[in-house]
């Protein structure tokens, strides 16, 4: 009898729903350690500030708001926090993950279960191709990211070069995850359809410490310009192995990843200068915001800057973007953690571009939809470092600036 009514507890406080607690209860699954740790907890930190934000507000329905954390470094891993989050800690709502390997893991998981995942970072195509009902990606898909990438190649690059994309030779590197991949063959599509040569494709393992052999293949193609889509320690390996081996390009186009964080810039030093980056932005043109949206982004930057001791990346801001939707548009409105509910909320969104911090709309695909569950007005921008700043230079409404040093200055000079 001990051990049924024991039993029977447990189920009880399993299965007692966040609606009547004190808090809401909502997962937050990153990679927190491992060779991902770095993005992982940028985008974690936004995610927070977005909460402290609402809660400073009074909650929603009088309620604060609480982040229910769990360490997605491998995606054995985030297929394990995915089923305590969901089972153990019985959330309904689940936000992450940065990875594109990580989401299709842990969403697996939530799906399943019937509950919501909310992604803010993963952007590989096959993510919102699944048909799965409870799944929202805030954010772009690697695809767009790609086709900006040659796009930004024939708009900017080539005319700088003094040649038309039919005489220059593009190589197109990337990591092998589903991330890299999907970028890259949009990039490799788009680059023919504009005419340039791809003078080959390059893919490798993001772990690999020494990618001196794919730099000298990089060598041997005569590429003119290079697109790379990489993670972190990676990106920086490739651009210090072209130094000690002396390889120079007449542009580099890093396709997200670290390429737009701060810590890329420092590992660079001078040499980062004229990188191209295509990916969301933190530092778009703020007269293309809304009121709301730029207060909001003013405010998060603020607060950022004193936790962090440094200006936020697009990745630390994409988390707060994401976040403070889920929660004072989708949370709000529905008012309840019922997946139902909450799907009918995310559903009737309807924010027009520059309704959000990062210059997008949201509009999501519906069900029925190829790409059931994505947000059909969000899109990447592309920027270029200059003097050690990200400047926004495409597209036109939202630019902070003109592309400079093209053709790269070569490595001696750099």
């Amino acid at each position: 009898m001990k051990r049924l009514a024991l039993a029977a507890l447990v189920f009880a406080a399993a299965s007692f729903s966040a609606d009547a607690q004190e808090t809401w209860r909502i997962g937050a699954l990153y990679p927190l350690t491992g060779g991902l740790a770095l993005l992982g907890n940028e985008n974690l930190n936004g995610a927070r500030i977005a909460v402290d934000m609402i809660n400073e507000k009074g909650g929603i329905a009088g309620k604060k708001v609480e982040l229910v954390q769990g360490d997605a470094s491998t995606p054995d891993k985030a297929q394990s926090e995915a089923e305590r989050l969901s089972s153990l800690e019985n959330l309904q709502i689940i936000t992450g993950t940065y990875s594109s390997g990580l989401s299709y893991a842990a969403s697996q998981v939530v799906e399943r279960r019937g509950g919501i995942y909310w992604e803010t970072g993963g952007i590989a195509d096959g993510l919102t191709k699944r048909g799965f009902s409870g799944y929202f990606r805030l954010v772009f898909t690697a695809s767009s990211n790609g086709q900006l990438a040659a796009s930004l190649a024939a708009i900017a690059i080539a005319p700088r070069l003094g040649k038309k994309p039919a005489d220059l030779n593009v190589l197109i590197v990337h990591e092998d995850s589903d991330y890299g991949t999907s970028v890259a063959t949009a990039a490799e599509t788009k680059a023919k359809e504009l005419g340039f040569k791809v003078a080959g494709r390059l893919p490798y393992k993001a772990a690999t410490t020494d990618l001196a052999p794919l730099v000298l293949r990089m060598k041997a193609s005569s590429a003119d310009i290079v697109i790379a889509s990489s993670y972190a320690n990676d990106a920086l390996l490739i651009q210090r192995q072209m130094k000690q081996l002396g390889i120079n390009v007449g542009a580099f186009i890093g396709t997200g990843g670290i390429y737009g964080l701060a810590s890329f810039g420092e590992g660079l030093g001078s040499a980062v200068n004229g990188i191209f980056d295509t990916e969301g932005s933190a530092g778009i043109n703020p007269a293309s915001l809304s009121e709301e949206a730029r207060t909001l982004l003013a405010e998060f930057q603020k607060r950022f800057q004193t936790s962090q001791g440094k200006a936020p990346s697009y990745v630390g801001t994409q988390g707060f973007v994401g976040t403070y939707i889920l929660l004072d548009k989708v949370l709000r409105t529905a008012s309840v953690t019922d997946p139902a509910r909450l799907k009918e909320a995310a559903l009737a969104l309807d924010i027009p571009a520059g309704g959000t911090s990062l210059g997008w709309g949201v509009k999501f695909a519906r069900p029925g939809s190829e790409m059931q569950g994505q947000n059909e007005r969000s899109f990447p921008v592309a920027q270029q470092w200059q003097d050690g700043k990200l400047v926004v230079v495409a597209p036109d409404n939202l630019k902070t600036g003109d592309p400079v040093l093209v053709p790269l200055q070569t490595w001696d000079k750099r």
